[in-house]
């Protein structure tokens, strides 16, 4: 009777684990905690921003993203402005070597459509517009709908998006200066921080203009050969092909173009990084003294001086 008992029990958990082991596996995860970062994601009117794509905590990918509500954060209430399409300059193609004057860029751009805010349907990067110039300024936060082979889920104010006044220019990263050997290669200092401001004029004409100021103020005289550039590096010159450089008694100065994502587009050298030297034969130290900046751009019409004034070096009388 017992091993009758036994059998029957064994035949149970057979049956029983026949039964789990035909059960489907289940697909994928969805999380309940995707989110975007950084979050606020600064932007400023007019110009292009991208956020990265949403963080997925997680969740099996890929994932497609909806926007399904863009909110002022202060009122709550919609903004239609965001999800308006406005006539803004776009590129038709890419800019390449060959584009060589400002006749062959032109042809390259043309007025489209353009909606200040989208989202991408995988991933869900966020894409803010030159088209946000036609959206207040302030806070607005955005609803999401996301979903994968799992399922799907709405997040709820998914990112702040903190729309700040247009940007008609970059500030340049990290400006720095060296001194160094008259006349050679050698005996180059540490780097110290350089001192640099922009000044921007909106009724000028479009030209970017560069001085160069000793400690006193007083402007160094490239038409006569006390700013230089450095040898193989990299320089504004050589992003900017489509004007020629004028070099006056105060400053070097060049026309530009006025692009859908900002001014220059090319680079030169060493990137966007700018390299220059007023030779030591004209500073009373006898020092050259080698300014670097990277990355200035221009996002606007309108006349930029840039001054950079070297705080240790006077220039000789």
């Amino acid at each position: 009777m017992r091993k009758i008992y036994i059998k029957i029990f064994l035949t149970s958990a057979v049956l029983v684990a026949a039964a789990y082991g035909c059960k489907k596996a289940e697909k994928g995860f969805i999380s309940d905690f995707m989110y975007y970062s950084p979050n606020p994601l600064i932007a400023t009117q007019g110009n292009v921003t991208t956020s990265k794509s949403i963080e997925l905590d997680g969740s099996t990918g890929p994932v497609h993203a909806k926007l399904l509500a863009v909110r002022n954060k202060t009122t709550g209430g919609a903004v239609p402005e965001m999800l308006t399409s406005y006539m803004i300059r776009q590129f038709t193609a890419e800019i390449t070597t060959a584009d060589s004057t400002e006749e062959l860029v032109n042809k390259k751009i043309v007025m489209k459509p353009s909606i200040p805010l989208t989202i991408g349907e995988i991933g869900g990067r966020i894409a803010l517009s030159q088209a946000t110039e036609n959206v207040p300024i302030g806070l607005y936060v955005i609803d999401v709908e996301v979903k994968n082979e799992k399922g799907t889920r709405t997040i709820t104010n998914a990112c702040t998006i903190d729309l700040q006044v247009k940007s008609h220019f970059k500030t340049p990263v990290g400006p720095f200066y060296t001194t160094s050997d008259v006349a050679a290669e050698t005996g180059f200092s540490s780097q110290n921080p350089l001192p640099l401001r922009i000044t921007y004029d909106k009724n000028g004409p479009n030209k970017i203009i560069f001085k160069f100021l000793d400690k006193n103020g007083v402007a160094f005289d490239p038409s006569q050969g006390e700013v230089t550039t450095r040898g193989d590096r990299g320089h504004f010159a050589q992003m900017n092909p489509y004007f020629p450089l004028v070099k006056t008694s105060n400053s070097l100065d060049w026309g530009f173009l006025v692009l859908p994502n900002g001014f220059p587009i090319k680079e030169g050298n060493s990137g966007k990084g700018n390299y220059y030297r007023i030779p030591g034969r004209f500073t009373v130290e006898n020092r050259n003294v080698n300014p670097v900046f990277f990355d200035f751009m221009v996002y606007s019409p309108g006349t930029f001086i840039l001054t950079v004034q070297i705080p240790t070096i006077t220039r000789k009388p």
